[in-house]
Formats: C-alpha cells, sequence, structure tokens
C-alpha cells in the first residue's frame, strides 16, 4: 500500500471507533431517560396507594388503641 492508502485506512478506523462510540454513548443515554421514566411513573403510581395503605393502618392501630 502507498502512504496515502494508509493514512486513508487509518483515518477511517479512527472514524469508525468513533462513530462506534457516540452509538454506544447515544444508547447509553436513552437507557438512562427510559429507567428515569419508568421510576418517574413508577413514583407517581405507588406513592399515592402506598400513603393511603399507610394512613389505613394508622387508623386501624387508633382503632385498636382506643378500643
Amino acid at each position: 500500500m502507498s502512504d496515502i492508502q494508509t493514512r486513508l485506512a487509518d483515518i477511517n478506523r479512527r472514524s469508525a471507533e468513533s462513530r462506534a462510540a457516540r452509538d454506544r454513548q447515544f444508547w447509553s443515554i436513552v437507557a438512562y431517560v427510559w429507567l428515569v421514566a419508568i421510576g418517574i411513573v413508577f413514583a407517581v403510581y405507588s406513592l399515592p396507594q402506598a400513603a393511603e395503605a399507610d394512613h389505613q393502618l394508622y387508623l386501624a392501630n387508633q382503632e385498636s388503641r382506643n378500643g
């Protein structure tokens, strides 16, 4: 191979490596955003139910002390 072909092959190799790294970073960010979104949905759905269950438990304990 000539010197120009060698340099071109090196440039293409480095370009492919950086493209792969950029793609990995992109998919990592997408996965992180999905995990955060799922966590928020879980919290929004679960916290009111947990608060209601805690309130019911508090009322049951209060009844058992007074009754």
